[in-house]
């Protein structure tokens, strides 16, 4: 029986016991978006059962492909799928109900996705568009109609010189 469990919080141990196994199991009860989940990789096979916050368990193959997920998975169910691989290997694992692919997302998740996208990224546009400085008196932005004042080091003010390596609108008129 060969096998290692990746934590959720980047540590990765060969073999633990069980207790541990429940330790780092019990860790996918505390919400953490930049670390959602822990696995345990049959060596031999490559194959892995990944386990989420969102009691989700992901049958994969030894190129990370998602085989199969189960939805509802208890910490009793986890331990479980994880000792029966690394005690079996992914041909034991193979024959549970798994319902293939990836889960589905729902819509809200991906409105809640989009949300914190866009959110993202006005926070990096603000911060690069702060950087640029304020707008000199001494020159206009070469922009035709433009009639604001350009930034150090380029020919154009804020907005355009925002739009011109951005390559999109500029977000911001201040």
């Amino acid at each position: 029986m060969s096998y290692f469990v990746e934590s959720r919080w980047g540590g990765s141990e060969d073999i633990p016991p069980v207790e541990r196994m429940r330790e780092l199991i019990a860790e996918l009860d505390v919400k953490d978006e930049e670390h959602p989940d822990t696995w345990l990789t049959h060596n031999s096979s490559g194959w892995s059962i990944r386990l989420d916050e969102d009691h989700f368990a992901y049958f994969e193959n030894e190129e990370c492909e998602i085989i199969g997920h189960m939805a509802n998975v208890s910490a009793a169910q986890a331990l479980e799928l994880w000792l029966c691989l690394a005690k079996d290997g992914p041909n034991a694992v193979s024959a549970l109900k798994w319902i293939p692919g990836s889960r589905p997302i729902s819509q809200q998740e991906i409105d809640e996705r989009t949300v914190k996208a866009n959110e993202s990224l006005l926070a990096s546009d603000r911060a690069f568009y702060d950087q640029l400085g304020p707008e000199l008196t001494d020159a206009v932005c070469r922009m035709q109609d433009c009639e604001r004042g350009r930034i150090r080091y380029s020919v154009f003010c804020k907005i355009h010189h925002f739009e011109q390596i951005r390559h999109r609108p500029c977000p911001f008129s201040d």
